[in-house]
């Protein structure tokens, strides 16, 4: 079993006012929290766990192949996540499931992402998410059944749309920390 994580790094920060993913925070750079994370995440698991970063930027870029990351570069970010999204799943269709996380949530934990890989293959369901206080959220978890849907995708829908629409295959990780589920959109999600 392989399962590739796909860190999400290439938006354009639009509502944000500058490059969010390079905001500090904590004094590091927001996309360096979760990179960090995915990366421990990754070294907890005793299966094979590739990671892969998408992203536009040359700085995240950079830090990706220092953590070891397989990078690869979104040139039409303006189209949405679902670019991103299926940039990182062409290049990992081998695997037998793929794991998105989004570089904005600085507070997720890799405990949280080891438990829901753990979740995922426990349970024998297609796809697993985390929820927190009723609302579902990143990381997402999608086996190769799900690919040929994740590929259809377009604009700024992502995997939450194919997760809603086989609820009777998506394995749940209830987190009591909602905070872990906090995507920064504008310099208010930050305080």
């Amino acid at each position: 079993m392989k399962i590739e994580i796909i860190m999400l790094a290439a938006g354009n920060s639009r509502r944000f006012g500058s490059n969010k993913l390079l905001h500090q925070i904590g004094g590091l750079p927001m996309y360096a929290h979760i990179l960090g994370q995915l990366k421990e995440a990754a070294e907890l698991l005793e299966i094979e766990i590739g990671l892969t970063v998408v992203t536009q930027y040359e700085e995240i870029a950079e830090a990706a192949r220092a953590a070891g990351a397989e990078v690869l570069y979104n040139p039409h970010p303006e189209e949405g996540i679902s670019s991103s999204l299926k940039i990182g799943l062409k290049a990992n269709r081998t695997a037998d499931a793929c794991l998105f996380a989004v570089a904005d949530q600085p507070w997720l934990r890799a405990g949280t992402v080891a438990r829901l890989v753990t979740l995922f293959l426990e349970s024998g369901k297609g796809m697993a998410c985390v929820s927190a206080g009723g609302k579902s959220g990143n990381p997402c978890i999608f086996s190769q059944k799900y690919y040929p849907e994740l590929m259809e995708l377009y604009g700024d829908i992502g995997g939450k749309h194919v997760i809603t629409a086989h609820r009777n295959d998506t394995a749940v990780l209830e987190l009591e920390n909602t905070k872990e589920l906090t995507d920064i959109d504008t310099r208010h999600s930050i305080e």
